[in-house]
């Protein structure tokens, strides 16, 4: 009677037991983390921001399947970006007894199903999960001023050519969320579902002619443009009545809690308090 009570209490230990997750993606590990999930994270992708969780190691993105099995995971939850990139490894950790799910970074309208999905994965609840989501939206809504001018901003996603973010991107959204006009509205995706779309500079300045008030360059992987590199092109003195932020690429495109909550105060102080 007391080995099967033992054994029941065992079990019971192993069933509530938190799942051994290896993100590989920044976007799932800012998630987890902000679903409560911190403690089931057990390696992070090399591409996570340095002082997130530093005690943790970083795998890179073309790590053998042996590297990440020696951290025994129970879970793996990357993109397919980085399935690609390393396409054997999933066959072999499935082969091994380890979950590889593949999410992708997901659209501003379809975050709730994101975040029912990972919160089951990680044994989060799903409808705290949404709350959450609900929660920032309006506790950064709350922080618009009442009687604020709709300024007009454009979004500088790559300095290359001039590409802004897609009307559907999670960038956009946040600009809508908070209030501003996005110039580039309708501006095309470079290939359905991008969060990048073809501009240029000729239209970059023709949206002086639209009265635009903020011009905001996107800094990080995609862009590493800075407010020198703004100021040296031969067209920025155009811009001269135009206030010129960087923002970090994190907080502006990334679909997370996290980046939602500091990116969404981030642009707060740049549009209405001009504390940034």
């Amino acid at each position: 009677m007391i080995l099967l009570c033992a054994l029941f209490f065992l079990n019971v230990n192993i069933l509530s037991a938190s799942p051994r997750v290896i993100s590989l993606y920044p976007g799932h590990s800012d998630n987890i983390f902000a679903l409560g999930g911190a403690d089931c994270l057990i390696a992070l992708s090399e591409n996570d921001d340095a002082d997130f969780l530093p005690e943790l190691p970083r795998i890179p993105l073309k790590a053998s399947p042996e590297k990440l099995l020696a951290l025994k995971p129970d879970i793996i939850i990357t993109r397919s970006m980085a399935d690609k990139i390393n396409p054997s490894m999933r066959k072999i950790l499935t082969q091994a007894g380890v979950k590889v799910v593949i999410l992708d970074p997901p659209q501003w309208n379809d975050f709730n199903n994101y975040l029912i999905e990972l919160a089951d994965i990680i044994g989060a609840d799903p409808e705290q999960a949404i709350k959450k989501f609900e929660r920032i939206k309006n506790d950064l809504v709350s922080k618009i001023p009442a009687n604020h001018k709709n300024l007009n901003v454009f979004i500088e996603a790559t300095s290359k050519e001039i590409h802004t973010c897609s009307p559907d991107s999670w960038a956009a959204n946040l600009i809508k969320l908070l209030g501003a006009n996005n110039t580039a509205h309708d501006a095309v995706p470079l290939r359905p579902g991008s969060s990048i779309a073809a501009f240029g500079v000729e239209r970059v300045l023709k949206s002086l002619d639209k009265n635009l008030d903020v011009y905001i360059i996107q800094n990080g992987a995609m862009n590493n443009s800075t407010l020198d590199d703004f100021f040296s092109r031969a067209w920025s003195g155009a811009f001269k009545n135009v206030k010129i932020f960087c923002v970090p690429e994190k907080f502006l495109s990334r679909p997370s809690l996290i980046g939602l909550e500091h990116g969404g105060e981030m642009l707060i102080k740049i549009l209405y308090r001009s504390e940034y």
